[in-house]
């Protein structure tokens, strides 16, 4: 969905703040601060809210509450027009009408709790989540709509208006509604009916709610008791993987329940941020059940609803009510009443036989439903260590990109099988017998040292270039140049003959790692103990430095415990991937030198690794899904490492980082060194190594040539 992205990430300096701006066609950053006065307002506001709501007769009346919500308003209108935020202003003239969709990093919830959705912009305004979740949003399903009512205690809240509307419409054909109240409405009765076949649209929640950032937000049961999003993970992460896409909150405090809910895939989430009366919730509440009946798209019934919070006697309510997207969310409609069910959906929800044989002809079996699906097993190296590095997001995403294109109809299920080496991973999906793909880094197996071709080499491709070699066909070839290498590789005896691959992540150009002291020439490298893989790795063993084969036993140290090593002085540098993952690690607090280029991975890519026999049994849709899949996973993770490594730079630097670049003659140094150990490594192994590497010379000598022709350079000189 095309949208303006507004990213908030805090800096060093305290009350300065990165804002990271993305649209259609427009990509940029800015430093502004926060401006005087206006949290402290918004505070005032808040309190002036609760007491014009609470139950004393000497509490401030409406006009007062909403002065004060037009000063904070005003406040925050203000700001965004000074120049500091030239970058939005631009976004916003470019894209009329297009939703501004706001990212608040968790440490800055004051700037989360305003209320930017009342900003007179003329477009939707919605909110995002901290951070991207680690699962894609979920599929939608073609059924009649399925909602779960969930209603907490009902002591001084008059619930009964609401849940008659909402039954109403299941008494009228609209959708099916399984409500939990009482004492049905309990921790264990919610998780079962979540976790239910066939599944569930939507979740709508009456009651109370509570803050709680470490659980997740906290929700009041029928039965009194609390329940956080935290402990409802499971059962919401495999509704949503059965189509929960829409989850209602009409309970107050629901900033941290909307964060968790995200997380698990769900698509939209509405909630109140702070406290409101039960009966302007309900009132919203109701408006937008019929908006959503009438065929509305939800985003759009929402706003229409929002109106009714601007009457009296619910001043201040607007400005609490906020919807929150998931980053892949589609726009959620209400199934039109002539929408067909699916077989399996009638004979779960009917039971009989004789149902089952009346509809049979006139309903074949959707294909798309979950019965009748393709299903593999993905082998990941990373397993669940490290969820919040992108490159470890790639699997997950990846497989509910797949289930989206291919609706529902081609699945992928992770396995976590970190303990076993890349040669070990690819060696079971060459079998075939229990994955049908893997995720492996051929850069941490000297087994599969010929494969480094195709993630990186020292001094190497391109970005650019790496993605043409990675589809490069040899001219009298019928396939991609490096996968004929496949059959030349053996693992504990065994040709990799059933091997197919696809291009699945690229970091783009990483940095040089992280150093204790600075590196002026050779004689500072001897003695060195780095943590470094693969063939950058070899080569700086000829300067005397010491890495992961000689420090941790012939095995790569994990990035888990790079920062703990630096600390316990057990290392002297490290190096990972770039300023957005090295910063998730705590890299800059361990080490102050920040070196550049990443000259042994100027492009790093990693593949999806496919067994060939389950690739060809695919039919010719899936496997144009998987390609399609694998393909937006490569294009976003690269994406998103360049559009967050440079705010997270800009941080690093904040925070008295120092960058360093290597000098020319240490580049020219390593490059020399580089070109003979590339060379040695051929003439060591020319049927596998050097067949690739002399392909791979003549390749990149031809791209270079083609694009030193075609490629526009900017001049040499300030704009």
């Amino acid at each position: 969905m095309a949208s303006i992205d507004l990213n908030l990430q805090p800096l060093g300096a305290e009350g300065a703040l990165a804002a990271l701006v993305v649209s259609p066609g427009l990509q940029a950053s800015a430093t502004p601060e926060l401006p005087p006065g206006l949290l402290e307002l918004q505070a005032e506001w808040r309190r002036r809210f609760l007491l014009h709501h609470g139950s004393s007769a000497a509490n401030p009346p409406g006009h007062v509450v909403d002065d004060y919500s037009q000063r904070v308003v005003h406040g925050l209108r203000h700001w965004l027009q000074d120049s500091s935020w030239s970058h939005l202003q631009r976004a916003l003239q470019l894209q009329p009408g297009l939703p501004l969709r706001l990212r608040v990093a968790e440490s800055l919830r004051p700037l989360e709790q305003l209320p930017w959705e009342t900003l007179p912009l003329d477009r939707p305004i919605w909110r995002l989540p901290p951070q991207d979740p680690l699962l894609p949003v979920a599929v939608p399903r073609t059924r009649r709509s399925r909602f779960v009512l969930l209603v907490g205690q009902e002591q001084d809240l008059g619930l009964d208006q609401e849940v008659e509307a909402l039954a109403g419409l299941a008494r009228r054909g609209r959708w099916q509604l399984e409500i939990l109240r009482g004492g049905r409405s309990t921790a264990q009765a919610l998780r079962q009916v979540l976790e239910a076949e066939p599944g569930w649209d939507g979740l709508i929640y009456l009651g109370h709610g509570a803050d709680d950032s470490q659980g997740g937000g906290k929700l009041q049961l029928g039965d009194g008791s609390w329940i956080s999003g935290a402990s409802l993970e499971t059962s919401l992460r495999r509704a949503a993987d059965r189509g929960l896409r829409l989850i209602l909150l009409n309970c107050c405090s629901g900033i941290d329940l909307a964060h968790r809910f995200l997380a698990v895939g769900v698509a939209w989430v509405q909630v109140f941020r702070d406290p409101v009366p039960s009966g302007a919730a309900a009132l919203f509440f109701t408006r937008l059940l019929r908006l959503l009946e009438t065929g509305r798209p939800f985003p759009q019934a929402v706003v229409v609803a929002a109106q009714t919070l601007e009457q009296a006697p619910w001043a201040g309510c607007r400005g609490l009510l906020s919807v929150y997207c998931h980053p892949e969310a589609s726009n959620y409609e209400w199934p039109r009443a002539s929408q067909r069910l699916q077989r399996r959906e009638l004979l779960l929800l009917a039971g009989g036989a004789t149902l089952a044989t009346s509809l049979a002809a006139p309903l074949a079996w959707d294909q798309r439903g979950r019965q009748g699906s393709t299903v593999w097993r993905l082998a990941s190296w990373l397993g669940k260590k490290n969820p919040k590095l992108l490159i470890a997001q790639a699997p997950e995403r990846l497989a509910r990109r797949l289930e989206v294109i291919s609706g529902g109809r081609f699945r992928i299920e992770l396995a976590d099988v970190s303990a076993l080496s890349s040669s070990e991973i690819l060696l079971e999906v060459n079998q075939g017998d229990k994955y049908e793909c893997g995720y492996a880094d051929v850069y941490y197996d000297p087994v599969l040292k010929p494969l480094m071709f195709a993630k990186a080499v020292p001094f190497g491709l391109s970005p650019r270039e790496q993605e043409a070699w990675l589809w490069y066909v040899r001219e009298g070839d019928q396939e991609v140049f490096y996968k004929t290498l496949y059959a030349k590789l053996q693992v504990k005896g065994k040709y990799l003959s059933n091997i197919d691959s696809i291009p699945l992540t690229c970091t783009g150009g990483q940095m040089g790692g992280w150093f204790k002291r600075e590196v002026h020439d050779l004689a500072d490298l001897k003695g060195l103990r780095m943590r470094i893989p693969g063939l950058g790795a070899e080569v700086l063993q000829h300067f005397g430095v010491v890495t992961d084969l000689d420090l941790n036993a012939g095995r790569i140290i994990p990035p888990s415990e790079l920062t703990s090593r630096i600390r316990n002085n057990l290392l002297d540098a490290a190096e990972w991937i770039g300023p957005r993952d090295d910063e998730q690690l705590g890299l800059q607090y361990q080490a102050r030198y920040y070196y550049s280029p990443g000259w042994w991975e100027p492009s790093t890519t990693t593949d999806l690794f496919v067994n060939r026999k389950a690739l060809a049994a695919l039919s010719e849709d899936l496997r144009a899904a998987l390609q399609a899949a694998c393909s937006e996973t490569y294009q976003f993770i690269q994406r998103q490492y360049d559009l967050e490594n440079m705010v997270a730079l800009e941080r690093l630097q904040q925070q008295g980082v120092q960058l360093r670049r290597f000098s020319p003659a240490l580049m020219e140094a390593f490059e020399g060194k580089s070109r003979e150990h590339l060379h040695f490594l051929s003439e060591q192994d020319p049927g596998k190594f050097g067949y690739v590497y002399g392909e791979w010379r003549h390749f990149r000598d031809r791209i270079r040539a083609t694009i030193a022709v075609t490629q526009f350079s900017q001049p040499d000189r300030p704009a």
